[in-house]
């Protein structure tokens, strides 16, 4: 099972990869992205080696990821699942 609610990441070579947990998150970074220089790329790098160290928060680690994929555009959407519309009006 994944720490996280697992996101898809299409990189520059069109491989995709499934990412859950910080140690995959660390793996991602080192694929092939559009602009490695990129603010938001270079936070989440940052994030991530401190979240694998221990000294930062896995979710905060993660959520700059998937930030920093969306931002360049390798994050894919996934429709809900009619789980998550269930649970969601099972909430409100």
């Amino acid at each position: 099972m994944t720490a996280f609610m697992p996101v898809t990441l299409r990189f520059c070579d069109s491989r995709t990869m499934l990412v859950g947990s910080v140690a995959e998150a660390a793996d991602a970074l080192r694929q092939q992205w559009p602009d490695k220089t990129a603010p938001g790329y270079v936070e989440a790098a940052r994030l991530v080696a401190l979240a694998v160290d221990g000294t930062c928060s896995q979710r905060i680690a993660f959520d700059a990821l998937t930030r920093a994929a969306g931002q360049q555009n390798i994050l894919v959407a996934r429709p809900r699942s009619r789980a998550h519309a269930w649970l969601d009006a099972v909430v409100q």
